[in-house]
């Protein structure tokens, strides 16, 4: 059994951890970029050097600008890349660093509210033990049980007569006669017709015996209307004996600390609000920089980059450059011999560190997706309200196994959604009471109020039963 507060955490750290290990791929993968592009640069240089010893003047001056143009813009746009990643590394790792101490505060701060309600529910319990010896407690206990008993019988029989006057006035609703003498409101102060329309009426009325019909019919109706608003009578009867008592018990409570505990509780819901949206409030910057960074790393959506690194190995792998290449493998000579065994040792080492490079960023994007995954249950984790102060969870290993299977990419937020739901449950307060003193209301760490049930409209208390909590 684990609180909702150390379940939540569990989720926070893979987060993080997550988020570290991508910042290491990010910087992996940035060197492998800068890297192909140098090599690529390199080559570009060569491939100058042999033209400026193999071709004239004019073709030499056409290939040595198109290289160079090429070139500055592979390293313009490389540059430029390298900053924009630096300024989003430095963000990143200042903002994950922020994240991991407002956890801590934000774990605090539900570790002080559980306290808090804690001691409120104790001190409850406390004045419900010594208000059993109470004379006046104990009368004001029997009046709510009687009140309840009769509130009760009467909702009961109203319900039976609702059901027996359905059951009879049938024959009677059937009967087209009686029921056309009834919508006009026949043999009352209602009834108004002129001289022909009675005449053929009260025809009608003694050939289906309406006289007779007609106060049993009205009897049948009246009596289940007359029975169901005596019983809301007495509900209501039971709901005053039951605000008797629990300002009984709220007059108990007072003395006994209960405001000061309860002012507690307010204060460390306050300090958990707050601190719950210092940690929203990075995520959602923390969520703005992984769209950015994702972006840059991802050719297809950085276009300015793949462009320039295009051209560049457009403008080497042009035919006139192949030609060149494979003159000056064919006829070396000291001058060029250096130069084309540099080409040779650059293109296995560039085909290399562009698959490294391809296979970080896959590793990069796996990342970010199980990110995604426990973030994913994360916002659920707050949507269902699993952070009520009072809230635990049965299958903690299991959770963190699931935790644990979803980084390793064997399962989803599917599987630990669907653990915290099946483990979740909120705990009970002393003795299962249920609102002793007019009930307990816990604000949550989003802002809505969980409380516990307080009276129905037509409750149930058994002699000597508790009602939890002061009210805040």
């Amino acid at each position: 059994m684990i609180s909702a507060s150390k379940a939540l955490s569990s989720i926070d750290q893979a987060i993080l951890g997550v988020r570290r290990d991508e910042d290491r791929l990010t910087t992996m993968l940035t060197s492998a970029t800068e890297d192909s592009a140098r090599m690529r640069a390199q080559q570009a240089e060569a491939f100058r050097a042999l033209a400026r010893l193999k071709l004239d003047a004019l073709a030499r001056d056409e290939v040595v600008g198109r290289l160079d143009s090429a070139e500055r813009a592979a390293l313009d746009a490389l540059e430029k890349r390298k900053t924009a990643l630096g300024e989003i590394a430095s963000d990143r790792a200042r903002l994950v660093t922020a994240m991991a101490a407002a956890e801590k505060t934000r774990e605090a701060a539900a570790d002080r509210l559980e306290d808090a309600v804690d001691a409120v529910e104790a001190q409850a319990e406390a004045t419900q033990t010594r208000l059993t010896t109470d004379g006046g407690w104990q009368e004001q206990t029997t009046l709510v049980t009687e009140a309840e008993a009769k509130a009760a019988a009467a909702a009961e029989k109203a319900s039976q007569a609702e059901t027996d006057r359905d059951e009879k006035r049938k024959p009677y609703d059937e009967d087209p006669l009686f029921s056309y003498l009834w919508s006009r409101g026949y043999g009352t102060s209602d009834y108004q017709a002129g001289p022909i329309a009675r005449f053929f009426d009260a025809k009608v009325a003694k050939l289906v015996g309406y006289d007779t019909a007609r106060p049993n019919y009205y009897m049948l109706n009246e009596i289940p209307l007359r029975l169901r608003d005596h019983a809301t009578r007495l509900e209501q009867a039971a709901v005053d004996a039951h605000a008797r008592a629990e300002a009984y018990e709220r007059q108990a409570l007072e003395p006994d600390g209960i405001v000061a505990l309860e002012s507690e509780v307010a204060a460390a819901t306050e300090a958990h609000d707050k601190a719950d949206a210092a940690v929203e409030e990075i995520e959602a910057k923390l969520a703005t920089l992984d769209e950015r960074q994702a972006t840059m790393l991802d050719g297809a959506r950085d276009p300015a980059l793949t462009s320039a690194i295009d051209g560049l190995a457009t403008a080497i792998a042009r035919e006139d450059l192949s030609t060149l290449y494979k003159e000056a493998m064919a006829t070396p000579t000291p001058e060029d011999e250096k130069i084309v065994r540099m080409l040779r040792e650059i293109e296995p080492k560039l085909a290399r560190r562009e698959a490294e490079a391809e296979e970080v960023r896959k590793a990069a994007v796996e990342l970010a997706r199980k990110r995604a995954e426990l973030e994913t249950s994360r916002e659920t984790f707050h949507r269902s309200g699993y952070n009520n102060p009072r809230g635990q969870f049965a299958n903690g290993a299991l959770i963190g196994s699931i935790i644990t299977s979803v980084l390793n990419g064997a399962m989803s937020s599917k599987n630990l959604n669907d653990a915290l739901g099946k483990g979740f449950s909120v705990r009970k307060p002393p003795r299962s009471s249920s609102s002793f003193g007019g009930g307990l209301r816990f604000p949550s760490s989003s802002g809505r109020s969980i409380s516990r049930p307080s009276r129905p409209s037509a409750p149930r208390r058994s002699s000597g039963g508790f009602r939890t909590g002061g009210r805040f």
